[in-house]
């Protein structure tokens, strides 16, 4: 009995050492695998800033001097030489100066009539609109119509006038056969031809030959049963006439028709035409008006350009500092002609601070920040910005690194009064620094190093706590943030980080999300 109890005593003690052994090896194991990492808490606070670059001292003000050209310079300022007010910068010859008036004169001269000309031109011309000459046409054409249309109308009529009375005629002429014409005729008709100056017929009593019908004009129109069918030949021909009358006054009709139409036709073209030419015409007068401004323009320039030559020739040909200065560039050498692409450039009213920034920093750049500044090999000074802008570089100044920057690439400089008892001349470097703090203070600011950046989008990774057989086991949790702003050390974030959550800031290792990790100690 006491032999089984010492043997699951030895048994149990064995088991308990190799527990205390897999313990050790487990501990072991894990400091090996086990990514160790660094942690910090989730802050409120500010952005640092840190930037610089360098500058160039330069004039407050520049005024450039543009020369004439076919001048000959009997003198000029070198660049670099410092004129006083009334001091002369350059001496031209008398000579090619009053050639130069008397072009400037001619040129002036020229303008003045080139201007009245176009004047003219401006006003337009005064016409008859031809849509007023075609209407005019036209109404002559519809008066013309209307008139062969009553033409017609009055031969119409006239033409059945006469085949009513035809008609008349007939029905009466039907009234009567053969036999009771004759007895007409040697009757009653007979007796009373002589009293009554009716139709009088038969033979001449004197001649025995037969004599015609012949109608009494006095009663004719009284009685027209004494119109003899004999009539009807002159009855016939009457209405020809008409016809042809008729016929004559459609074909009028029809011609008085056509002419108001072709008068119809023109005058729709005229309107057109009018139309066309009123828009040539209002388009030749806004060029007009149009070349008189740019006339205009030129012959004040050439005005002006003209008082300048004459300002210099009462001057003896000189062009004098109007104030002290300093010969920033002189494009002119004595004895040479000018081409009229010269310039002298001179600076004025002291001297000022131009800095470079990058371009990362422009947002940074703002007119009142205070920047640190060392003047050569001078003691470092502090200036304020006065104003900032972007300007487009000549490739000859460097930028913030000063490894300079293209020909006419955009530049974003500041500048900023040269400090009190500052020895300094154009051209001089300078380079300075800028240490800020952020204007707006953020609810959460966590390491630079602790943001990361997937295809899901930032986040970052805090240490998650939890417990199993082996005891607490550490692990990382991924939180997605949005970053508002960063520095160097730091960024500025939104999410759902609480102010006790552990982020991680750095690793000995990649960590990824789930993965075992441990607090180095």
């Amino acid at each position: 009995m006491d032999r089984k109890i010492k043997r699951r005593a030895w048994v149990l003690a064995g088991f308990l050492i190799m527990m205390i052994i897999c313990t050790i090896l487990s501990r072991a194991a894990a400091s090996v695998l086990v990514a160790q990492v660094q942690v910090e808490k989730p802050g409120r606070g500010k952005l640092s800033y840190s930037y610089g670059g360098n500058g160039t001292v330069v004039p407050e003000q520049e005024k450039t001097i543009f020369l004439w050209a076919g001048q000959q310079v009997e003198w000029a300022a070198e660049t670099g030489s410092a004129v006083k007010a009334g001091e002369c910068l350059i001496q031209f010859r008398m000579e090619y100066l009053q050639q130069a008036i008397r072009s400037k004169q001619a040129e002036l001269a020229q303008l003045e009539i080139q201007v009245r000309q176009q004047e003219i031109a401006a006003r337009g011309t005064v016409r008859v609109p031809s849509a007023e000459r075609a209407l005019q046409n036209l109404e002559d054409a519809q008066k013309k119509l209307e008139d062969a249309q009553k033409k017609l109308e009055d031969a119409q009529e006239k033409l059945e006038d006469a085949q009513e009375k035809e008609m008349k005629a007939q029905e009466e002429y039907d009234q009567f056969d053969g036999s009771g014409l004759a007895g007409v005729s040697s009757g009653r008709f007979g007796e009373s031809a002589g009293q009554s100056g009716g139709v009088i017929g038969g033979r001449n009593p004197e001649t025995s030959e037969e004599m015609p019908g012949i109608q009494d004009p006095d009663n004719s129109e009284e009685d027209p049963g004494n119109v003899l069918p004999d009539n009807s030949s002159d009855i016939s021909s009457r209405q020809q006439e008409l016809k042809a009358a008729l016929e004559q006054a459609q074909a009028d009709v029809e011609a008085a028709r056509q002419a108001a139409d072709q008068a119809r036709t023109e005058y729709q073209f005229a309107l057109k035409e009018d139309s066309a030419q009123n828009t040539n015409e209002a388009n030749s007068i806004q060029s007009a008006q149009l070349g008189v401004q740019s006339l205009h323009v030129q012959a004040d320039k050439a005005r002006r350009e003209l008082e300048e030559l004459t300002a210099y020739q009462n001057a003896g040909g000189r062009i004098c500092a109007e104030e002290d200065c300093t010969v920033l560039m002189s494009g002119v050498q004595t004895g040479t002609f000018t081409t009229g692409a010269e310039v002298m450039v001179t600076g004025i009213g002291g001297w000022k601070l131009k800095g470079f920034a990058d371009a990362k920093d422009k947002e940074k750049l703002k007119a009142g920040t205070e920047a640190e500044i060392r003047l050569g090999a001078g003691k470092k000074r502090t200036v304020r910005m006065e104003s900032v802008s972007a300007e487009r570089s000549e490739g000859s100044e460097g930028g913030a690194g000063g490894s300079g920057s293209d020909s006419g690439s955009l530049q974003f400089c500041w500048y900023a009064r040269l400090p009190e008892n500052t020895a300094a001349e154009n051209g001089n470097t300078f380079t300075w620094n800028v240490n800020a703090a952020s204007d707006q203070e953020y609810e959460q600011i966590i390491p630079l190093s602790a943001l990361r950046e997937d295809t899901a989008g930032a986040f970052c990774l805090i240490l998650l706590e939890e417990k199993n057989m082996l005891g607490t086991v550490q692990t990382a949790k991924r939180i997605p943030v949005t970053v508002l702003e960063k520095d160097a050390q730091k960024a500025a974030v939104t999410s759902t980080l609480k102010e006790s959550d552990q982020i991680i800031a750095s690793s000995e290792k990649y960590v990824e999300e789930g993965e075992r990790v441990r607090i180095k100690e």
